[in-house]
C-alpha cells in the first residue's frame, strides 16, 4: 500500500500550553482532528493519515504526551481537560465543521468534546468507546486515596520515570521499544511499537527515557462513573462509525458493556488485529470505511500552523 501525503511536524500554544503537532495533507481538505490513546502519541496515525487523501488530519500530542509540554505540577491530566484544550486548538484553528478521529482513549475524550462544541460533523472511534477509566459507584473516596497514595510512593521511590531529567530508563533503544510493545495492547507489531517509541524518548547519550509525564501511569484521583460514561456517549449527536479489533479490548465483554450507550444510529465494524490494528497492518477496506466515515464539510478561515 502506498503513502499519500507525507506527515509535517508543526506546533501551537493553546491554553497556556506548546503542543506538538503532525498534519498530512492540504490544509484546504476537510479538517480532521486525531486524538491518540492513553501513553500513544501522534505517530499512532502515522500509518492511516497519509491514505485520506482529501483530509486535512492534524493530530496533537496531548499534553503530557509525545514531544507537548508537560502540565504544571499542581495541576492533571483529566479527560475533560484535554477535551477542553482541543476544543481550544480547533477554535485557534478557526475551524467551522471538522471531523474527529480517536483512538482508545482519544475517543473517551471525543465524546466528552461532543458536549463543548456542536462543530462536529462526524466521528470515526478506533478500538474504543468511550471513556476508558472508570470509578465504581460509591468508591470514589478510596480510589482518590489509593491515587493519591500511589504518587507519593512514585516520586519517594523514584520508580516509573519518577528520576531525575538526567536519569536514564533504558540503556538502549531496543529495550524501550521492547518495553513499549509488551504494554497494553500485546499484539502491537514492531513497526507500530518503534513508530510510537521514537517520538517518545529523549536521548541523554547515555541512554534513553520517555518524554511523557511520568504522572501518566498513575490513575487520576477522580474519574468518571460508568453511568456519566454512559451519558457522554448517548449525548453525542453526529454520526459515529465505531471500528473495532476481533482481537482488541472489545471483543469479549466490554463491548456488551458499553453497547447499549451508543447513539442508536451508530455504525460499529470490526477488523482483523488488536487494539492498534490501525497502526500495525491498516488493510485496504479499513482504509475505504475511513474515508467513508469522514465526511466532508466547509469550513471558515484557519490559522496557519507554526513549523516545527
Amino acid at each position: 500500500m502506498s503513502l499519500g501525503h507525507s506527515g509535517h511536524e508543526q506546533s501551537l500554544d493553546v491554553n497556556g500550553n506548546h503542543f506538538a503537532l503532525r498534519t498530512w495533507g492540504n490544509e484546504s481538505g476537510h479538517p480532521v482532528l486525531a486524538l491518540h490513546g492513553w501513553l500513544d502519541n501522534a505517530a499512532s496515525f502515522e500509518r492511516i493519515a497519509p491514505l485520506l487523501p482529501d483530509c486535512f488530519v492534524v493530530a496533537p500530542d496531548l499534553a503530557g504526551h509525545g514531544r507537548s509540554e508537560h502540565r504544571r505540577a499542581d495541576s492533571g491530566y483529566y479527560l475533560w481537560e484535554h477535551a477542553d484544550d482541543m476544543n481550544a486548538l480547533v477554535e485557534c484553528l478557526g475551524w467551522k465543521r471538522f471531523s474527529v478521529l480517536g483512538h482508545s482513549m482519544g475517543t473517551g475524550i471525543a465524546s466528552i468534546l461532543a458536549a463543548m462544541n456542536r462543530a462536529i460533523v462526524s466521528m470515526v472511534f478506533i478500538d474504543g468507546m468511550g471513556v476508558p477509566f472508570t470509578v465504581d459507584e460509591g468508591n470514589t473516596v478510596e480510589h482518590m486515596r489509593k491515587a493519591q497514595r500511589l504518587l507519593r510512593l512514585a516520586v519517594r521511590t523514584r520508580l516509573h520515570g519518577f528520576g531525575g531529567p538526567e536519569e536514564a530508563q533504558f540503556s538502549s533503544l531496543e529495550m524501550a521499544i521492547k518495553e513499549r510493545r509488551n504494554g497494553l495492547d500485546g499484539n502491537l507489531s514492531a513497526e507500530g511499537a518503534r513508530l510510537l517509541a521514537m517520538r517518545d524518548l529523549l536521548n541523554l547519550g547515555h541512554g534513553y527515557r520517555w518524554r511523557h509525564d511520568p504522572r501518566l501511569v498513575l490513575p487520576e484521583p477522580l474519574q468518571l462513573t460508568e453511568r456519566q460514561a454512559c451519558e457522554f456517549l448517548q449525548q453525542i449527536n453526529c454520526p459515529l462509525h465505531v471500528l473495532l479489533g476481533r482481537q482488541g479490548l472489545f471483543a469479549g465483554p466490554a463491548f456488551d458493556k458499553r453497547k447499549n450507550a451508543l447513539p442508536p444510529d451508530t455504525r460499529v465494524h470490526w477488523y482483523d488485529g488488536g487494539h492498534h490494528f490501525h497502526l500495525d497492518a491498516p488493510a485496504p477496506a479499513l482504509i475505504e470505511q475511513l474515508n467513508a466515515a469522514l465526511r466532508q464539510g466547509e469550513s471558515g478561515p484557519r490559522q496557519r500552523l507554526v513549523n516545527g
